[in-house]
């Protein structure tokens, strides 16, 4: 009896050891891992699994302008449509005012002709009028009671807040876009021609009808039709493609 149990004890002992042979890990065919040990600090990365991109710049989140835009308007972009949200928040793309400054011109910002300057072409008369009621912080930065069209920031300020001012005014228009040419319209042209042409027009609330009814010469005429079809139908599209908004 005692060498049976002793040869069972023996064979117990030879079982057990085989059987903790088999469970060490890391052998031909072994899909278990190295448990870490408590001290071990986090594994390194594996040389072979891509790892994710760096975050992209503001300035790199759109890609660069369609050949139609001139390349300035990035220089702009940012800031641009942090000013106009300021007046409009999100309530209108700030794209219309891409397309009208593009209209105006072409984003540059030295851009002169008869009667305007800027990127967004005030006559002195607006620029003067405007120079009182920008925001403070901008107001610093100009010295002169005449405003400071040449400059950027504040030319982009003043457009801003003048389309603003001009689209809240029309706000009896038949459609948005109605209120929008029209609002581009006066811009353009000046309110009080709006304001004559469309008592002229029976009071309509269409621009189509107000526009027939124009009382200047034909080539005002024509400049202050154009203005928003161009800015609307032409720019306009290209810049909602670029910027997404």
């Amino acid at each position: 009896m005692k060498h049976v149990a002793l040869g069972q004890a023996m064979l117990l002992v030879a079982l057990l050891v085989g059987c903790r042979k088999a469970e060490q890990p890391g052998g031909p065919g072994s899909g278990a891992a190295a448990a870490p040990s408590p001290a071990a600090g986090p594994p390194a990365a594996d040389a072979r699994i891509a790892q994710p991109p760096a975050p992209q710049s503001p300035m790199d989140a759109n890609p660069a302008p369609p050949s139609a835009i001139p390349r300035e308007a990035m220089a702009y972009r940012d800031n641009f449509i942090r000013i106009w949200r300021f007046y409009f928040a999100y309530a209108e793309s700030p794209t219309i005012g891409f397309a009208q400054v593009h209209q105006e011109s072409h984003w540059n910002a030295n851009a002169r002709s008869v009667y305007a300057s800027g990127l967004a072409q005030f006559t002195p008369a607006t620029a003067a009028d405007y120079s009182r009621l920008l925001p403070p912080e901008v107001r610093a930065q100009c010295s002169s009671r005449a405003g400071c069209p040449t400059d950027p920031t504040w030319a982009l300020y003043a457009i801003s807040l003048y389309d603003y001012n001009l689209h809240r005014g029309y706000a009896w228009a038949e459609t948005s876009d109605d209120r929008w040419r029209i609002a581009l319209a006066a811009y353009n042209g000046g309110a009080g021609w709006i304001q004559k042409e469309r008592a002229r027009a029976a009071n309509s609330r269409r621009w189509a009808d107000i526009a027939k009814a124009c009382m200047r010469s034909a080539a005002s005429c024509k400049e202050n039709h154009d203005y928003p079809v161009k800015i609307i139908e032409k720019w306009l599209p290209l810049y909602q493609s670029w910027l997404g908004l």
